[in-house]
Parts: structure tokens; sequence; C-alpha cells
């Protein structure tokens, strides 16, 4: 029986799907769908049929894929059957093809009839809900307006705050790119430790989990579509209904707080193994911004696990690009509200051989907010 291969759930993701049985394993050849994006990396499939028989799975394309191509053997997706938790995969084969292409391929001996196969740890609304009924009476979540495609856009808070404003005010994103799920997780370490962690008194802490909800649900990658990527639409007025209710929410927030920081989650490209770093905005930005980014970035970083923080752990983009400098969230939160936004890139897979686990995010993720937290009180 001819195994078959879905991504017809949400988060699911592959496109130019092949199977084939040889004499001792089966084979599924799949691809990472851009969905109407530049750039391609997240997928999600679900193999159905399985025999016993290993199953290599095989990343097409692969130099298509950012970051990927021959660097690609740093990478560990995941698998999980039906009644089991998410695993890493072992190993990654990166097999040139004679034209001088690449391809990934990993192999997983089922244990089941069928399993999921991901690029990272997915991380969906059903996951934010179970963190949240870990944290009975601590977060309020409501519905700040509706995403592009009518789906329900929420936002969590410690507290509603009040005018005039006394608690000193954190508000963190995760997810304008809807694949870069290592933000999620991270944030998923942040919202855990602020109940113990965080008195809602004094720090204000608002946060979007899934800015880019539709391309959650519907495995986007989400990674500059044509025309408008999320995390470049934050010009006046915006170029996406997503960030007009978040800079909605932005500003309800700085009215009941004394706002101190903004925080961005994402992941980098496939390859990153060197650590989690931030980005600075680029030299043609208002020097003042640059430098209150630097000091933020600098404060924050020598408060989190070294273990985590790459080498040098600041970027400054000067790649070109078809985005006007101004349309990006930090540019926005500084010309508007006058404060640093830090945009935090967490790998997907490993850090300096460490293959990261979803533990581990969180553990991160705690730090963070525990850095944070210090730098709302200096």
């Amino acid at each position: 029986m001819a195994l078959e291969v879905r991504t017809d759930f949400p988060g699911g993701n592959a496109c130019a799907i092949e199977t084939a049985a040889l004499p001792e394993r089966d084979v599924v050849r799949f691809a990472a769908d851009p969905r109407g994006g530049t750039e391609a990396l997240w997928f999600w499939i679900r193999i159905e049929g399985c025999t016993g028989r290993p199953v290599e799975l095989v990343l097409t394309n692969a130099d298509t894929c950012l970051g990927f191509g021959a660097g690609g053997r740093t990478t560990r997706p995941v698998y999980r059957h039906a009644s089991g938790d998410w695993e890493r995969v072992t190993e990654t084969e990166i097999r040139e093809l004679p034209d001088g292409q690449h391809e990934a391929v990993w192999v997983v001996n089922p244990r089941a009839s069928s399993f999921d196969f991901a690029f990272c740890y997915p991380y969906l609304p059903e996951d934010l809900a179970w963190t949240l009924s870990e944290c009975p009476g601590y977060w309020h979540e409501a519905a700040i307006g509706v995403t592009q495609k009518g789906r329900p856009l929420t936002h969590l808070a410690n507290a509603f705050g009040n005018e005039p404003a006394q608690a000193a005010g954190i508000y963190v994103i995760a997810r304008q790119h809807a694949g870069e799920t290592p933000g999620s997780w991270v944030l998923d370490g942040i919202l855990r430790h602020a109940r113990r962690a965080v008195d809602p008194a004094r720090v204000l802490l608002w946060a979007v989990p899934f800015a880019h909800l539709d391309g959650v649900l519907e495995g986007d990658y989400g990674k500059d579509p044509f025309p408008y990527d999320l995390n470049r639409a934050w010009t006046r007025p915006p170029m996406r209904h997503e960030v007009l209710v978040i800079q909605r929410d932005l500003h309800r927030w700085a009215r009941r707080c004394r706002p101190a920081l903004v925080v961005d989650l994402h992941g980098p490209g496939a390859a990153e193994t060197e650590g989690a770093y931030f980005h600075l905005p680029r030299p043609s930005r208002p020097e003042e911004h640059v430098d209150a980014t630097r000091a933020a970035a600098l404060f924050i970083r020598e408060r989190l696990p070294a273990e985590f923080i790459r080498e040098q752990p600041d970027v400054q983009a000067t790649y070109a690009s078809r985005w006007s400098d101004g349309g990006i969230l930090s540019s926005y939160v500084w010309d508007t509200l006058g404060i640093p936004s830090l945009c935090l890139e967490t790998p997907y897979a490993q850090i300096r051989g460490r293959v990261l686990s979803r533990e581990e995010y969180r553990r991160l993720g705690a730090a963070l907010l525990d850095a944070l937290v210090a730098f709302t009180q200096a």
C-alpha cells in the first residue's frame, strides 16, 4: 500500500510531493511551499499508511530554502507519532546532485501507522491554550481586532494598567513571520515565568502571540511575501490590517504604562547555529535610534545565559532590501513612542552543537523576561 502524505491540517505545508516504495524503504519527496512568499523554509507533513519500514524523507530544492542548501546538515527537524511527543531527528544528510543542487535527507523508523514531520517544533493556538491553562488567573486574553482573513487576533495582558500610568511597560510580539516557531517557544517561556516573576502592579506586560495568525494556521512561512511582509508593513498608514490592529493596541498599552521596551521574537535562517542574537536598526536610521537600541541590547544580553547567545550578539542589517527602513516594527516604535524595540533571532535546531529542546527555548524565554524586567527598573 502506498504512503499517503497530507498537509490539510493547521500549520501543514509541503508541495511537489512524490512517494515511492523501494525494496528496503519507503521514500517521500517534497518541497517547502513558499505560499506566495519570496522565501521558503517551513514544512509540516503527515505521513499515513506506514508498515514499519523505514521512511526516507527528502526535501528537494533545498538551495531555495532560506539559509539551507549545503549548510543544512545542522538542521534537526522534528517528528511525532500519533500517541507520542515530538522528537528531533539525529542526523541530516545533504546530497549534492549532478547539476550542483542540494537536497536534504532524513530517515524515520515509524513506530505506528502514521507520523508527523516538521521543520521545527510547531506551535499553534492549542499549544498556547495549554500554557494559559497552567497559568490560571494571571493572563487575560482578548480579541484586539481581526486578521486579513477575518480571524480574531488576540493579545495577552497580565493587567490592564491605568491612566495616569504607574507600572513600567513591556510589549512582546511573536510570529510576524508565521513559520518562525522558535519565537513562540521563547514567548511560551516568558508566559510561564511571568506568573512567578512579574508583579502586574509593577510591570504591565502585554503580548501578541500570533501576529501572522492566518499564516500560522495555513502553514505559510510568511517571510517576504509579495507585496507586503507583515514585518515590513509598519508604515503610516500601515500596509497590512494586522499591523493596524497591533499599532492601535501598542498605543493603548503605552497610555496605560510607562513604556520601556518592545520585543519582537523571530527565527533566523536554517543554518544559524552560533546562538541567538539581536538585530539592530540599519545605519540609515537616526543615530539616536541605533544607539538606544544597541544600549538596550547590551543590557539584555549581559543578563542572558551565555550558552544561548552568539559571540557576535548584535547584527546591523546592511543587505539589499526592497523594503523601506521606516517600514519595520523597530522604526515605527521609535518614531511614534521614542523607545527601543529589540528583534531577537533564535535558531531552529541547535546552538554550537547543542540541539535545542522546547524546554531550552522556554529557559531562554524566562531568562529574557528577567532581563527585560531589570531593564524597566534600571
